[in-house]
């Protein structure tokens, strides 16, 4: 892992807050000029630790109110088939995340959709006609009570 500062920790917390924030507000915040600081963050890209800049649309108003949580077991895990399975559902915008598990089921899927009967086509016409797979239960969120897109920044150790 890359060795990072205090005033690297408050530049993250900065962009994870504000992905629009100019240079010259993040230096001012965190008490640099605008050269170190566009230094400081043009380091934690190539370290991989800002992966990337996005503008999160909400959910519900892009029409897209439903959640669905999909545990999914595969017929077998041979190295093949899980190969097969996680480029093929790839293809889906419709999934948004995907987690390899441990325990009773093979993955965790969550899956946006603008309506149930949407959903269901999704279920039956996409994942139900991937061959490796052999049952899937789904479980619809019914409120999001957290939802965050920040890391706890508090668990980075700071050199210094």
């Amino acid at each position: 892992m890359t060795k990072i500062d205090r005033i690297d920790i408050r530049i993250l917390d900065e962009l994870q807050c504000d992905a629009r924030i100019s240079l010259v507000d993040i230096a001012a915040k965190v008490s640099l000029t605008p050269t170190p600081c566009a230094r400081r963050i043009h380091n934690l890209e190539q370290a991989g630790l800002i992966s990337a800049y996005v503008g999160l649309l909400d959910q519900t108003s892009a029409g897209l109110p439903v959640n669905a949580f999909v545990e999914l077991r595969l017929v077998r895990e041979r190295e093949d088939e899980i190969s097969s399975f996680e480029t093929e559902i790839k293809k889906y915008p419709e999934i948004m995340e995907c987690y390899a598990l441990s325990g009773g089921y093979d993955y965790l899927l969550r899956v946006v959709a603008p309506n149930l009967e949407t959903y269901h086509k999704f279920l039956r016409e996409k994942l139900l006609s991937i061959q490796s797979v052999d049952s899937v239960q789904t479980s619809f969120a019914l409120d999001r009570v957290i939802y965050r897109t920040s890391l706890p920044l508090q668990y980075l150790k700071a050199d210094g």
